[in-house]
């Protein structure tokens, strides 16, 4: 259990038993209410917790209230599920500190953020890197952490990411197929595609390469298939990984006419500004085997 300041909204967590840690449910709700479920204004019955944040006047919880396990068996085990259903929880807080029209929006904006469909975790592995990652669950790639903010206030109370706390969500997109006919041995694909934090924008903001070396809406995809194996067995699988992000040089596009949404190209005076940067990143991530090809379409002359 973990208690919430009526004042300030931080989270406070002491790990003792009868006090915030409990053998079941039914012992936690009995303890927070005195035995009298009226004391309980709302329940909310959630799978996953996503976020938290004090902001304001309230305190602001993220739950997903319904998952889809989109890839529900990966070669060694393990489970994706994207999220389908999320809510807010709002916490009234006492005595919060006036806040202008400014930051009054950008809360709202926070809790109409469409996060369903959207988003994915595993509560087991580490997916924030090719398949298979031999780094811990708790030691995720943050470029691909999208709710790390958010995740932080648990971090400070000793709770750190994984099973039964704030997971590790990634955006993006996470689907398995099986396939296979009459007389054939049957398989799974799984399509992961993982979007880059670094530099995600709209189509004429999110341009080139910015001051975190991260291309415009990078996007990394693996591409895994396997056999399915009878338990205690070698499960044999392959890996294809690409990646596709805007050319990583300085560069963007105005709009010079809003009728005909017609845009002008225009390149920095040190264009490669960060370049370097970008690709050794990715040679960390990759190895030395690593390739790219990034190509534009140029008018001819």
């Amino acid at each position: 259990m973990i208690y919430v300041d009526p004042t300030t909204g931080y989270l406070r967590y002491l790990g003792k038993h009868g006090e915030d840690v409990f053998d079941s449910e039914a012992a936690a709700l009995n303890y927070i209410t005195d035995g009298s479920r009226i004391l309980s204004k709302s329940t909310t019955y959630a799978k996953a917790v996503l976020g938290y944040a004090a902001l304001g006047s309230y305190a602001l919880l993220l739950v997903a209230t319904q998952l889809s396990a989109t890839v529900p068996n990966l070669p060694g085990g393990g489970c994706i599920y994207t999220v389908a259903e999320s809510q807010w929880i709002k916490i009234q807080l006492q005595n919060p500190q006036p806040q202008g029209n400014g930051e009054l929006k950008n809360i709202r904006e926070l809790t109409d953020l469409d996060i369903d469909g959207k988003y994915y975790f595993c509560e087991t592995r580490d997916i924030t890197r090719p398949f298979p990652s031999r780094m811990t669950l708790r030691e995720p790639d943050e470029e691909f952490v999208w709710n790390g903010w958010l995740s932080k206030p648990f971090e400070d109370i000793g709770l750190p990411g994984g099973p039964g706390h704030c997971v590790i969500l990634l955006q993006g997109f996470a689907e398995c197929r099986n396939f296979g006919g009459t007389g054939q041995q049957g398989g799974s694909v799984a399509l992961i595609a993982r979007r880059s934090r670094l530099h995600p924008g709209t189509r004429y903001l999110a341009r080139g390469i910015n001051a975190c070396s991260g291309t415009g809406n990078e996007v990394e995809c693996e591409q895994l298939v396997w056999a399915p194996q009878k338990g205690g067995q070698r499960v044999p699988f392959s890996s294809y990984i690409w990646r596709r992000g805007t050319i990583p040089i300085w560069w963007g596009a105005e709009i010079k006419n809003a009728v005909s949404v017609e845009a002008e190209i225009y390149v920095a005076d040190d264009p490669y500004n960060g370049s370097l940067q970008y690709y050794q990143r990715l040679s960390r991530r990759y190895g030395k085997k690593s390739s790219e090809v990034n190509s534009a379409r140029q008018k001819k002359p």
